[in-house]
């Protein structure tokens, strides 16, 4: 089973500007036992929703499809 570390999280807004934190994790391995997934990067929401990043500044919670633009 994968474990996570939490490396970086992203202030969004939707379109209908309500706020999210889209929190970025990669999987470890901290057993050392060949996890060929270890390294993988994972986004979701502070709620639990998992986000795909579409690019530098825009990602997408995947149930709602609602599309989350970074704040600067």
């Amino acid at each position: 089973m994968p474990f996570y570390e939490e490396t970086r999280r992203f202030q969004c807004a939707g379109r209908a500007g309500r706020l999210h934190t889209v929190i970025e994790q990669i999987r470890t391995d901290p057993t050392k036992f060949a996890d060929l997934k270890a390294g993988k990067i994972d986004y979701l929401t502070e709620n639990g929703d998992v986000v795909q990043r579409l690019d530098d500044e825009h990602f997408l919670i995947l149930i709602s499809e609602e599309e989350l633009k970074v704040q600067q």
